[in-house]
């Protein structure tokens, strides 16, 4: 077989039907050969002449007594034209071969009818012979012992169409004995075709065993043998003498140098032996028929023996060399492969016997020992080709693994396993390499506990496979683990509680105030606190808990195994008194506080309800005051299933557009008009009718629905105002739209103002933008900006509530406000309270020394109208004059007190 590189890679020739050194003498590619094999008029004719030659010849030296030639070459050439020849052809072919051979039976002295009889017997004799030959293949071939009795048989059907049409002709045309001429006929075709027609068939030309010396060497001494056992006057019964060389050239030469040989062979013994030449015709005499017969027998004899024993040697020969080509293909893939290779041996003592488990390295007996490896295999295992053949392959694996291997190998030489496929670690100096191997079980014919083995260094790859697991399991800042691996740990730890009443505690932990550490030593001082906090949890841990970081500064802590509620609460009360101590970053030095939930986890829990449970008990420790402990109780349950139901209703309730908006009018409190508008979202429930936020806004801050919510209020109410008739002065009221935290959060929340503000088509100045107090001191610099912008466009900002929380009065200058509402708690108790009516008064001129415009909420009576309006409040805002209706009502309101019959 025929083995090549291209380009680095191994490559091997496409596989054929036939063998693989298989080749034609002739070349069936070139051009000459093309225009012959078409066998057009000229070949024809070439073919026509080259028989009538041929038959003429043999005739000529043909016994004098019947004019039968000892052996007919003609008969050849005619199986081989009509045997090549194209389909279309071959009836062509047979006229030809009858017409030269009766015209040269003729001219060779047979009367004319008799001649043409042996010319039509040639010609059918040829086509039977050839279509023998080619029955079911497109050429004649001689590459097997099978084709070698193909030609005998065809040449032996062949004969008796010629004995028959020889022996009738004469029996007919000419005075003679039929079954003497069918005999001496058969004889020297069949002769003639058994020595000819193998020199033009296809014939295997695998490499010769002998040289071009031993090629000349053979020659010389079969022609000189040849030579002298057919000189004239040479009596001697040696004859036999010839079939030594004739069988060394088929054993050493090969089937096409046989068969050229053969047909030499019988040209120098006819023309020998018709002058004289030779034992047969020195006792029988050169013109005799049965001279002529034993030449024949000779030939044929001389055939039989050497062309099957030549066919067979060929046959033998390429196989070898295609073994040899395999051999040498598969010893070239073995050692160029890319991945290991090895041919393992399992070793005589644990061949029936089970293996000894041992401590400790084991002997070089156990498990699997290297007959053979590639290069690739000698550089995984750390060493070199020739020390490592015989070595222990087993021994090199880490224990785990041997024992692993082991018990594979005994199953696949028991039968129980075809093969085996596994990841193993090798000790390679000081180090681990990881290993993928590919075992398989030869059969014993290739020797018993044989294994052949395949090896990739796979150690890069599970290295990287290892980080993207610490990626995907581990939060990257702490090291801790992430949500991920904490909810896999919780489920183990649930499905794995014992009877005993056990349970797993989760510790859900949110630290608190830590936006002033972010504040006070930006996001990288943040940081440092975080991998802080989780240093100290990690330090309370036992060998089993689990620790986790879900994002920001929450963190959970998994104690998989609690005998009583007690001792989760121990466990908490540790975390608690571990990060109250203070924290020192960037010279700064802080107190940080956590808000512990824990939920207790028992069989039948999910990972989903114990993290929800630990969370909603966070939150009750941060509504409580923070810096506690508290635990999840049917109490949380119950908020947390009504959180649950209502965030499922009001999701519904957006799709079903079941929120409305209100309006409650702000009142310029000297001519008593509305100047302005406040909108307040209602929910319209199809079941528990009108809600006031109080009842589900909670729900919607928390689920993260207020962004959507907010956005719906902002464009319904922008709409709404837009519609409005304008005031005596000509300008239309302003209306006044809540915004959360969440949603001033939101990316793109300015960008959402000024769309709304451009659909809907209302002037800037009559919207105004309230956010409570509370959220002053989280307004990042970035919002900021975007305020500023807002402001200067012309909408207005006002803080809502304010009074009720804890930012300095120095937030009101850096924020670009327009608008100060004064909690309607101070408005309410300012004619009972001197410290209420002072934080009003001061409030008032807070506000006028700012320029900024001051709205009262909560006003319910007269008499607080009148003391706000004396103190210099130019606007109010409550019951007095009206509760928030809807807004199709507060239209219809808006337009009658702006009437001239209103006034």
């Amino acid at each position: 077989m025929a083995i090549g590189r291209r380009q680095g890679r191994l490559v091997a020739p496409a596989p054929r039907a036939a063998p693989v050194v298989e080749t034609v003498e002739t070349s069936h590619g070139s051009r000459l050969t093309r225009w012959v094999l078409g066998f057009g008029p000229v070949v024809m004719v070439l073919l026509g002449a080259a028989v009538f030659l041929l038959a003429y010849v043999a005739v000529s030296l043909a016994p004098v007594d019947n004019r039968v030639a000892a052996w007919w070459p003609a008969a050849g050439l005619s199986v081989l034209a009509v045997a090549w020849a194209p389909r279309r052809r071959r009836l062509g072919v047979v006229l030809t071969v009858a017409v030269a051979s009766g015209v040269a039976n003729a001219v060779a002295g047979r009367e004319w009818p008799v001649a043409l009889g042996f010319g039509l017997s040639n010609a059918l004799e040829a086509w039977v012979v050839a279509a023998w030959l080619l029955r079911g293949r497109a050429r004649p071939r001689l590459m097997t012992l099978e084709d070698v009795f193909r030609l005998m048989t065809g040449t032996l059907l062949g004969g008796l169409v010629m004995g028959l049409g020889a022996a009738a002709t004469v029996a007919i045309l000419a005075d003679g004995d039929p079954w003497i001429t069918a005999r001496t006929v058969m004889a020297s075709h069949g002769a003639a075709i058994l020595v000819t027609v193998p020199l033009g068939l296809r014939v295997l030309t695998p490499r010769a065993a002998g040289s071009r010396a031993e090629g000349l060497v053979q020659w010389v001494a079969l022609l000189g043998v040849s030579a002298l056992i057919f000189r004239p006057d040479q009596a001697l019964p040696v004859t036999f003498l010839t079939m030594p060389f004739l069988v060394w050239g088929a054993l050493r030469l090969g089937t096409r140098t046989v068969t050229i040989q053969l047909v030499v062979l019988a040209v120098l013994v006819s023309v020998l032996n018709r002058f004289g030449g030779g034992p047969f015709a020195w006792n029988l005499g050169g013109g005799a028929t049965v001279t002529a017969s034993l030449v024949q027998a000779y030939l044929v004899v001389s055939a039989l023996v050497v062309l099957p024993l030549a066919v067979s040697v060929a046959q033998r020969r390429a196989v070898l060399q295609r073994v040899e080509a395999s051999e040498r293909l598969f010893r070239e893939g073995f050692s160029e492969a890319l991945l290991g290779m090895l041919l393992l041996r399992r070793t005589s003592e644990d061949l029936h016997l089970p293996a000894p488990r041992t401590a400790g390295r084991p002997h070089a007996t156990d498990g699997l020992e290297v007959v053979e490896l590639n290069a690739v295999s000698a550089r995984i295992l750390g060493g070199t080709e020739p020390e490592l053949v015989g070595e222990s392959w087993t021994a090199r694996l880490e224990a785990g693994d041997r024992t692993v291997v082991a018990d594979a190998v005994r199953e696949m030489h028991a039968g129980n396993l075809p093969g085996w496929h596994g990841e193993v670690a090798l000790g390679v100096e000081t180090s681990t390499r990881w290993v993928e191997v590919a075992l398989s079980p030869l059969t014993d014919a290739n020797g018993e506990g044989m294994f052949v083995g395949q090896m990739v260094d796979v150690t890069a790859r599970r290295a990287a496979e290892e980080r993207l697991t610490a990626q995907a399991l581990q939060d990257g800042l702490t090291g801790l683990g992430n949500r991920t691996l904490l909810r896999d740990r919780i489920d183990l730890a649930l499905r794995t509680l014992p009877a005993d009443g056990s349970g797993a505690v989760l510790l859900y932990c949110d630290l608190d105030d830590f936006k002033h550490v972010n504040d006070s030593t930006g996001h990288p001082g943040g940081d440092s606190v975080l991998v802080e906090v989780a240093e100290r949890l990690t330090s309370l841990l036992r060998p089993e808990d689990v620790a986790a970081r879900l994002g920001g500064d929450e963190f959970v802590v998994l104690r998989p195994q609690v005998g009583t509620p007690a001792e989760a609460e121990e466990l908490a009360t540790a975390v608690l008194d571990a990060l109250m101590a203070p924290v020192h970053v960037g010279g700064h030095s802080f107190s940080l506080g956590v808000s512990i939930g824990i939920a207790w986890g028992v069989t039948g829990t999910s990972p989903d309800d114990l993290l929800r449970d630990a969370d909603s008990a966070m939150y009750a420790a941060k509504a409580e005051g923070k810096r506690r402990v508290v635990v999840f109780s049917d109490e949380h349950r119950a908020r947390v299933l009504r959180a649950v139901r209502v965030e499922k209703e009001l999701r519904a309730a957006l799709e079903r557009e079941e929120l409305e908006v209100y309006l409650q009018p702000v009142i310029e409190l000297d001519n008593g008009l509305p100047v302005a508008a406040e909108a307040l979202v209602r929910w319209n429930h199809p079941e528990r009718g009108l809600l006031a936020p109080g009842e589900w806004l909670d729900v919607a801050e928390s689920s993260g629905l207020m962004p959507r919510i907010g956005a719906w209020v902002l464009e319904r109410s922008c709409t709404e105002a837009a519609t409005w008739p304008t005031l005596c002065d000509g300008a239309a009221p302003a209306v006044h739209v809540n915004v959360s935290a969440r949603q001033l959060d939101e990316p793109g929340f300015v960008d959402e103002v000024r769309r709304v503000l451009t659909e809907t088509g209302l002037a800037p100045e009559r919207l105004v933008l309230e956010f409570t107090e509370t959220y002053l001191d989280e307004v990042s610099d970035t919002l900021l900006a975007d305020l500023a912008g807002l402001r200067r466009a012309g909408i207005g900002l006002a803080a809502d509530d304010y009074g009720t929380g804890y930012s300095p009065l120095t937030r009101v200058i850096e924020l670009p406000l327009s608008m100060v509402k004064i909690d309607r708690g101070f408005v309410s108790t300012m004619l009972e309270d001197v410290r209420s009516r002072a934080i009003v008064t001061t409030l008032l001129r807070l506000s006028e020394a700012l320029g900024l415009d001051l709205v009262a909420e909560g006003v319910e009576t007269q008499a607080q109208a009148d003391e706000l309006k004396r103190l210099g409040c130019q606007a109010g805002q409550g019951y007095l004059w009206s509760r928030p209706v809807p807004a199709e009502q507060f239209r219809a309101e808006l337009s009658a007190s702006i009437s001239p019959g209103s006034r």
